[in-house]
C-alpha cells in the first residue's frame, strides 16, 4: 500500500487536508511524551485507491521539543512513497518553507506542491511560492479544489508504483533484532536491506517481489515489532505500526524467533496477532545453529505446546546468517501458500462433516437438538467455511473447537489458519 507524508511548517493546515483526504476526524495517534504535536496516520481511499497518509508536525528551525517533531518530519519522508508539501498563501516564504522542499528533492521523493488558505482574500504572498514550481492553490477548510487533488495523488502513485502481480504476499515479522533482514538478504541473495547488530536498524516495509519455483511471491521485509512500554522514541513507533499494516497485508507471515533465546512474551504476542487475522505462518527458528542442548522436535514440541492459538504453525531451523534451511523455509512456505489456496469440493466435505457428527454430535445446553445439515467452502486465503445449522447461536465454543481441529486433522491444513461461520438455515427453525 502506498504512503504519503503531508508536511509543512506549522499552521499550514496540514490536519485539517489529513482529516478531509481520510474523511475522518481523529486517527492512530502516537503519544510521544516531550512534543507539542502527536504523529497521526491512517487508511484512506481516494478514487478507489487504497493510501496510507501519514500527518506531521510543524517543520521548525528553532521552538521547544522541534529538533524531536523535525526527525519526525524527516522520518515521515523518507519512509513515504510521495510527499504532500503544504504552504499557507497568507504568510511570507519561509526559511522552513526552503528546507522542506530540500530535503524533499534532497530524498528524490515524488510531490504535489499545495498552497492552502486560497479562499482567505489576503494572498500577497502568492507568487513567492511559485520558485517551487506549479503550486496547486486549495481551502482545505472548503474544500476547495480538492477533487483535482485527489487526482494528483491518484497519478502520482500510479507512476510511482510498481505494478507487480504476484500469487502471495510474505511478512517478515518479529522482535528487533531477531535476524530479519539478514533473512531476506538470503532469501534474496544479495544485501538489499541495511543488516546491522544496532537494535531496529530497519525501520521500515520494503516491499520486494521474487519467485520461488515458478511461484511469485511478494516480500515485506519489516521493522521489529516493539513492546509498548519500549516504543518512546517516534521512529520505534512508527516502525512498529508499519509491521502491523505488513500483517494486514500479507497472505502468509514468517515469524522470526532467536531460537537461542527462546519464545519471549513479544513473540507470542506477535504470532497471536498474525493468528487472530487468519494468515498463513510458519515459525522460523533462526540462530538455530547456536542451540547446542536441545534436539529440534523437541524444541517443536514445546513450542507448541506454548502457542496452542497457533498450533498449525510449521515450524523450520535455520541460519539466515549461514544461509542454513532456507531453501526448506522456502518449501514452507511454498507449501503453506498451496494449502490455504486449495478448494476442497462440497460434497467431501460433507462426508467428512458427517463422520464429525458422528463420533461426537453437537447439543444445545437448552436440551434442543442441533443439526449440522451441509458444510462448503467460500473463500481461499484463508480457507473459509459455511457450516449451515438450525440453531448456530447455541453451539458451544469447545464443540466449535472440535469441528475446527477435526478440519486441520482431516485435511492437513499444515501452517493455514481457517475460519468456519456458522449460519442459521433459511429454512424454518426445528423443534
Amino acid at each position: 500500500m502506498p504512503k504519503i507524508a503531508i508536511v509543512g511548517k506549522p499552521n499550514v493546515g496540514k490536519s485539517t487536508i489529513f482529516n478531509a483526504l481520510i474523511k475522518k476526524n481523529k486517527s492512530l495517534t502516537l503519544d510521544i511524551p516531550g512534543t507539542t504535536r502527536d504523529r497521526i496516520f491512517e487508511y484512506g481511499n481516494i478514487n478507489g485507491r487504497d493510501i496510507l497518509f501519514i500527518d506531521t508536525g510543524g517543520f521548525e528551525r528553532n521552538g521547544e521539543f522541534q529538533e524531536n517533531i523535525n526527525e519526525q518530519v524527516h522520518h515521515a519522508i523518507d519512509s513515504s512513497d510521495a510527499v504532500i508539501v503544504v504552504f499557507d498563501l497568507t504568510t511570507p516564504l519561509s526559511v522552513e518553507d526552503d528546507e522542506i522542499f530540500k530535503y524533499v528533492l534532497k530524498k528524490n521523493k515524488k510531490y504535489i506542491l499545495v498552497a492552502n488558505k486560497s479562499d482567505i482574500k489576503q494572498q500577497e504572498f502568492e507568487y513567492d511560492y511559485y520558485k517551487f514550481g506549479d503550486i496547486l492553490k486549495i481551502s482545505a477548510t472548503h474544500r476547495r479544489n480538492f477533487d483535482i487533488l485527489k487526482d494528483k495523488i491518484v497519478n502520482l502513485i500510479d507512476k510511482e508504483e510498481k505494478k507487480v502481480q504476484c500469487d502471495a504476499n510474505i511478512a517478515i515479522v518479529g522482535r528487533s533484532n531477531v535476524g530479519k533482514s539478514s533473512l531476506i538478504n538470503a532469501i534474496l541473495n544479495e544485501n538489499r536491506s541495511v543488516v546491522s547488530d544496532k537494535v531496529g536498524t530497519t525501520t521500515d516495509s520494503i516491499d520486494t517481489p521474487f519467485k520461488y519455483d515458478g511461484t511469485c511471491f511478494l516480500l515485506v521485509d519489516t521493522a521489529g515489532i516493539r513492546k509498548k512500554s519500549k516504543t518512546k522514541r517516534a521512529l520505534d513507533k512508527l516502525a512498529s505500526i508499519f509491521s502491523l499494516f505488513a500483517i494486514d497485508r500479507s497472505d502468509i507471515c514468517v515469524a522470526v524467533i532467536d531460537a537461542g533465546e527462546g519464545l519471549t512474551s513479544m513473540d507470542k504476542h506477535i504470532i497471536n496477532t498474525v493468528a487472530e487475522k487468519h494468515k498463513g505462518i510458519v515459525i522460523a527458528l533462526n540462530k538455530w545453529d547456536l542451540v547446542k542442548e536441545i534436539m529440534f522436535e523437541e524444541y517443536s514440541k514445546k513450542l507448541k505446546r506454548e502457542l496452542p492459538f497457533a498450533s498449525y504453525a510449521e515450524i523450520v531451523a535455520i541460519s539466515a546468517i549461514e544461509k542454513k534451511n532456507i531453501n526448506k523455509l522456502l518449501n514452507k512456505i511454498l507449501n503453506v501458500y498451496k494449502i490455504c489456496s486449495k478448494r476442497i469440493k462440497t460434497h467431501e466435505l460433507n462426508e467428512k462433516l458427517h463422520s464429525i457428527i458422528k463420533q461426537n454430535a453437537p447439543f444445545s445446553k437448552k436440551g434442543k437438538e442441533i443439526k449440522l445439515k451441509y458444510m462448503t467452502q467460500v473463500d481461499t486465503n484463508p480457507p473459509h467455511f459455511v457450516i449451515i445449522t438450525n440453531r448456530p447461536n447455541e453451539i458451544e465454543e469447545n464443540y466449535k473447537r472440535y469441528v475446527r481441529n477435526s478440519l486441520y486433522n482431516l485435511f492437513n491444513f499444515k501452517g493455514c489458519s481457517i475460519k468456519i461461520t456458522y449460519k442459521e438455515s433459511k429454512n424454518e427453525r426445528d423443534s
